[in-house]
């Protein structure tokens, strides 16, 4: 079964906002229903924040004009720039899909790393990655992953990782997103490899179904598109507007169908409109996958997505000790109520 666990707490302070007057500051514990890693949520903070997630539009500007001198992934750079497949691996040294072009990855994170250049446009604004933009993407990278599977397949072990702007990571300002493979499971994929199968054999069932059950059509879920499912997770991982895809069914990459994959690229393609609306310009998004090789029951293909502080004279990141060190998770307003502002922001634009 799964258990929404979570706890009340509060504090009492004299608040210099308030004149110095006694107040309340109020938060819960919650822990994720199946890692049980803790998350806090923290009323009030989003407000206290917002500030930093928005950008200086004048520096933005400058940064973008800044970039483009030099830009490896610029269409008249990318094929003098970047690196090529050797001949054994792939004959046409590079994979092209509609605008993208996938390359290997100059200096790696994992011993398979590429690179799918997205746009031939130096920057995008988040209402500007179009479905098409990401499923192109997508498919490049899904091309890779196949002939991979074909000459190296004791490497089993895929992520797609999507940086974009400098807060979010990304050193290279060109919108594009990372395709790690290696012969071990990253740790968040592996914790979850293994708690859903301590799950399954103790519930006879499988945790990503028995949590859309339980989810959907509730506060939290979103949407569903082409058996993907969109929901925000009970106790995010990062908490900076966290949403949560699952691909029913589907245990690993080369398992998605065409239109599980347009799923998971519309679904983005919504959720950065919708981070659009709210002022925002950077966000990291991670699509994790079980072993290439077999297919799992207890274990569905999913995807993270959040948004990341704006460019601002006056840096500020939300990377700080609590997530990246403790790695205890934190929200910075009630998932329930996130949830709501999507769905709100959805039905008026569809």
């Amino acid at each position: 079964m799964i258990v929404f666990d979570k706890i009340a707490k509060s504090s009492k302070i004299l608040n210099p906002l308030k004149h110095f007057k006694e107040d309340i500051v109020t938060f819960e514990y919650r822990a994720d229903p199946l890692t049980g890693r803790n998350s806090t949520v923290i009323r009030g903070m989003l407000k206290y924040v917002c500030k930093s997630f928005v950008s200086d539009e004048e520096l933005l500007g400058h940064l973008i004009e800044k970039t483009k001198i030099g830009c490896p992934f610029c269409p008249g750079s990318v094929k003098e720039r970047t690196p090529m497949f050797t001949p054994d691996f792939l004959e046409a040294g590079r994979i092209l899909v509609g605008d993208t072009v996938v390359i290997p990855n100059l200096l790696g994170h994992a011993e398979r790393s590429v690179l799918a250049v997205l746009s031939r446009e130096h920057y995008l604004k988040l209402n500007d990655f179009t479905a098409k933009l990401i499923l192109d993407g997508f498919k490049g990278g899904l091309a890779y992953l196949k002939r991979l599977n074909e000459v190296e397949p004791l490497i089993r072990f895929p992520v797609f990782i999507f940086n974009y702007l400098p807060p979010a990571g990304s050193s290279i300002l060109h919108p594009h997103m990372q395709v790690l493979a290696r012969d071990r499971p990253f740790y968040l994929v592996k914790l979850l490899l293994e708690k859903s199968k301590i799950y399954c054999e103790r519930s006879k069932s499988s945790y990503w179904s028995d949590l859309i059950s339980k989810e959907k059509n509730g506060a939290r879920y979103l949407f569903g598109i082409n058996n993907v499912e969109w929901l925000v997770p009970f106790a995010p991982l990062r908490g900076s507007n966290e949403v949560q895809a699952i691909v029913q069914g589907k245990s690993n990459l080369l398992e998605l169908d065409d239109e599980e994959w347009l799923g998971l690229a519309e679904g983005i393609s919504k959720i950065l409109q919708f981070y659009h609306k709210q002022g925002y310009v950077s966000f990291n998004i991670i699509l994790v996958s079980g072993p290439m090789n077999r297919h799992l029951d207890y274990f569905d293909v999913n995807l993270r997505m959040i948004s990341r502080p704006g460019i601002q004279a006056s840096s500020f990141t939300d990377a700080w000790g609590l997530p990246y060190l403790l790695w205890d998770g934190e929200a910075m307003e009630e998932p329930e109520l996130f949830a709501e502002k999507i769905k709100k922001f959805i039905r008026a634009t569809d």
